[in-house]
């Protein structure tokens, strides 16, 4: 027995991942964490075909995007939990095997029924990759490293919205709608080779919880009573919502109302998606001078800030340069907080790093649920509706913020 357990110890020693991550680990865990734009933002425009291919309804095949972002948010929250009991490493492998063979079932849907499943399919085991690149984070790393990874993978992960429509373009200037989703597997195999070699199990035996199955799912419940981290979860939640609203209503303030062409507004959605690339760069080279509560501060107040220009903007009648400019702010300020905000929290939960991160995924796909329907209130052609939602995302962000209590490592500017 002696002689097996050292086996199984030195087994799992050979799999454990050391302190802090590599380059090339944060860049696979980053492009874990991109498989949802990529599979939302590369096939948008092919949505028209695909309506007709499969002989659907234009709303049928709008099914297809609620239908994946309803199993990505069921994913992390399953998953996530779950991980605490079981590792990481084990459920993202699976999990990504099993996102690209749903992918695939994309490429042959026979009917759009089959396809709507395959979506919800590919968002819950997707989840995965997501929940769990923020759970080996927390793992790894601990106080401004945890922040400063955070930020990078922010930065990177900011690039699929940008590249995800042009790759999509590019596809279906070529193919199909069919071809996307072919494209889209190999990326996702590509990242199952990626995380097979260069991620190792993060959470050591003796720190999983214990008992059944069904007990993993405690760290839930645990979880909501930290005040702290609720607080710094709900401040990156909700600044989700307000960007949500941005991603929602930009299209019809943008095409319907300011008269921008499809072509034009992927160009202008394109360039406010670098500006969150941008602020999270920035962010990410400032930590370690400025403490990170400061950092998130000055996010919220500028999310705070230019959410209540665009409000006073469209009071005054929307047009097109000051909107442009606006937006951009926009994106910048969240790019700002996301990296910050999230590694705040997960400090606070460290020990259920799984759980932690599948309630803050849960609760961003909540917000971001809330923000669609809210920008639409009006019809095409109402805009007052967005600067509204977007204004109260960000005073109910920084209300969350500053109702958070404060604690000395805050407002350290030294690794711990």
């Amino acid at each position: 027995m002696q002689a097996r357990k050292g086996i199984m110890e030195s087994s799992h020693t050979s799999h454990q991942t050391p302190p802090g991550l590599s380059k090339i680990a944060v860049f696979t865990l980053a492009s874990l964490t991109a498989v949802g734009p990529l599979a939302i933002d590369m096939y948008l425009a092919a949505l028209p075909s695909i309506s007709a291919d499969l002989n659907t309804t234009a709303s049928m095949a709008q099914l297809t995007l609620t239908a994946f972002m309803l199993g990505m948010g069921a994913g992390q929250f399953v998953v996530g939990p779950l991980s605490d009991k079981t590792g990481r490493r084990r459920p993202l492998l699976v999990g990504i095997v099993l996102c690209a063979l749903a992918t695939l079932a994309c490429v042959f849907a026979p009917t759009v029924e089959f396809f709507i499943v395959a979506r919800f399919i590919m968002g819950f085991t997707g989840a995965s990759g997501l929940v769990l690149a923020r759970a080996v984070v927390a793992d790894s790393t601990s106080g401004l490293q945890t922040a400063r990874l955070m930020g990078i993978m922010m930065m990177i992960n900011g690039i699929a919205p940008v590249a995800a429509p042009l790759i999509g373009g590019i596809v279906l200037a070529h193919g199909d709608w069919r071809d996307v989703f072919k494209v889209i597997t190999v990326m996702i195999a590509l990242s199952m080779v990626l995380v097979t070699i260069f991620i190792k199990e993060s959470l050591p035996v003796e720190r999983r919880r214990t008992g059944s199955l069904l007990s993993a799912y405690a760290g839930i419940a645990e979880v909501v009573k930290i005040r702290r981290y609720m607080g710094f979860m709900l401040t990156m939640a909700l600044a989700f919502g307000a960007l949500f609203g941005y991603v929602s209503g930009s299209p019809y303030l943008l095409q319907n109302v300011l008269g921008l062409s499809e072509t034009q507004f992927t160009y202008v959605f394109g360039v406010n998606s670098v500006g969150i690339v941008l602020a999270s760069s920035v962010m990410t080279a400032l930590v370690g001078r400025v403490a990170l509560r400061k950092l998130l501060t000055i996010g919220v107040s500028s999310l705070v800030t230019v959410s209540l220009l665009i409000l006073i903007h469209f009071i005054m009648g929307p047009q097109l340069v000051p909107t442009l400019v606006l937006l951009f702010a926009l994106t910048c300020s969240v790019g700002m907080i996301f990296g910050n905000a999230s590694s705040l929290a997960l400090g606070e939960a460290r020990h259920i790093a799984g759980s932690a991160s599948a309630m803050l995924g849960l609760t961003q796909s909540v917000m971001g649920g809330l923000a669609s329907p809210l920008v639409s209130l009006g019809g095409g052609g109402a805009y007052m509706p967005l600067a509204l939602t977007i204004s109260s995302f960000a005073l109910l962000a920084a209300l969350a913020l500053l109702t958070t209590p404060k604690a000395e490592s805050d407002y350290t500017t030294s690794s711990r």
